[in-house]
């Protein structure tokens, strides 16, 4: 499991993970099963008003990961989780430095109220998930900090 707040990377880093990978590893982001207005299987998951569904989506998340484990395939997922939501597996944290994440959260258009529940989110993840890497270098730096530590 590799987590982080919105604005970290985790989104941005998947292409060169893919890239960069060796042997079987299987690659998801959560955001990777919601359509382009945050729904799945018609329910709103992406904002915070839909905080209701999460556990189900989480609960069907844990189910895919159980799967794919199943046939003996390794499987990254980045998501914006921490350990008492999904928690079996490793956790890294992907973080980056709050000025990085507003200026990131800014340019998509994210509101100050959203941002600054962005960045306490961040702060919480950096108590529960202490071993991070850096998001605000390249993609690559971050893929290959990841990738090393899924080779550990």
């Amino acid at each position: 499991m590799v987590t982080g707040a919105p604005g970290a990377g985790k989104s941005t880093v998947i292409p060169e993970l893919l890239r960069l990978r060796s042997g079987q590893l299987v690659v998801m982001d959560m955001d990777e099963l919601l359509d382009s207005d945050g729904r799945v299987l018609g329910l709103d998951i992406a904002d915070s008003g839909a905080a209701a569904n999460w556990p189900a989506y989480n609960a069907l998340w844990r189910r895919i990961t159980e799967l794919v484990r199943r046939s003996g395939t390794p499987m990254l997922l980045l998501s914006p989780l921490i350990p008492q939501e999904l928690p079996e597996g490793r956790w890294l944290h992907l973080d980056c430095p709050d000025p990085v994440r507003r200026k990131r959260l800014a340019e998509r258009g994210w509101s100050d109220e959203q941002i600054a529940k962005a960045i306490a989110d961040a702060a919480e993840i950096r108590i529960l998930v202490p071993r991070s890497v850096p998001g605000d270098g390249t993609p690559e730096e971050s893929a290959r900090r990841i990738l090393a530590w899924v080779n550990e």
